[in-house]
Order: C-alpha cells, then structure tokens, then sequence
C-alpha cells in the first residue's frame, strides 16, 4: 500500500509540476511551425536593407535570364538527342549485318559532328551551373551570416526571467516534503 500511496504522490507532483511549468507559455515566439528559421529571419532581414533586396532581385533575374538562355538549346538538344536515340533503334532492327553496320556507322558519324557542334555550349553549360552552384553555396552562407546576428539579438535581449521557474521549483520542494511526511 505505502509503495502505491509513493507512486501516486510522484504522479501528481510530476503532473503538478508539469502544469505549472508550462502554465501560461506561449510557444508561438520560438516555435517556426516547421519552417526554415534561417530563410525566415533571412527574409525579414531583406525587407529592411535595400543592399540584400537588390541581391535578391539579382539572383531572380539571373534564373529568369539562365531559364531563357537554356531553353531553346534545351529544346534543340532534346529533338537531336531523340533522333539519335530513334536511329539506333531503327538500326538495331535491321537483319542484314552489312546494312546494319552501315547504318551504325552513319549515325556514329552523325552523332560525332553533333557532338563537335554543341561542344561550345556544353562547355558554357558547365560553366553556369558551376557558377550556379557557387552561387548557391554563397547565398546559403549570405543568409547563416545574416540570420545569426540576428538571432544573437534575440538570444541577448529576448531570454525570459527566470524568477517563476525558481519560484515553482520552491513550491514543488514544498509538496515533496509534504508527501514524504506522509509517507515515511
């Protein structure tokens, strides 16, 4: 009985304690929902300083002039990589091997003057998403560099009083000793 009279007591000073830690706090502050922290202080910040919008209007039209520049090639590549792909296929079905070979042969030929053909434009190709991607890695550190000051701040000037936490551990000790008389 005494070992159940115990375990109910620690219930309820768990529960009591519980509820008066966590009575009247709000979470909403320090809670994102789920939300990328680091783009959302990132975003606030862009809206008060011209110099981080005018970098975000940068890196806009960069994709929108990347989008344009690559998609006629795209499109290009795409119909010439399917003729290939359709060439091979029809090659493959033919029976006689003399005429077979011919066939390869042309489109190996084929293939290698288009190859010699966008030769330029991959390399340009490699070279922007090269750029692209040290784009990226320096707008990913641009917006850490940013949203830590900011959290700093916050951190400083935001971290609430302690007092009430001291307080209820007192009046839990309270209970404690309250229930440890009982139980002895």
């Amino acid at each position: 009985m005494k070992k159940i009279f115990t375990i109910g007591a620690f219930v309820v000073v768990a529960t009591v304690t519980t509820i008066i830690l966590t009575a009247g706090i709000s979470n909403d502050r320090y809670n994102g929902g789920g939300k990328d922290l680091v783009q959302e202080l990132y975003e606030q910040a862009v809206k008060q300083n011209d110099a981080l919008e005018t970098i975000e209007d940068d890196i806009d039209k960069f994709y929108k002039k990347r989008q344009e520049a690559l998609e006629k090639y795209n499109a290009y590549h795409s119909y010439h990589s399917r003729y290939y792909q359709d060439a091979k296929s029809t090659a493959a079905g033919i029976t006689d091997m003399a005429a077979k070979q011919r066939a390869n042969d042309i489109i190996t030929q084929s293939e290698t003057r288009y190859n010699a053909r966008i030769a330029n434009w991959q390399s340009a190709i490699a070279t922007l998403t090269a750029s692209e991607k040290e784009l990226n890695g320096l707008h990913s550190l641009l917006k850490i560099m940013i949203s830590e000051a900011m959290i700093d701040k916050s951190q400083s000037s935001g971290l609430p009083d302690n007092a009430k936490a001291k307080e209820v551990n007192g009046d839990v000790q309270k209970i404690i000793e309250k229930i440890k008389a009982i139980t002895k």
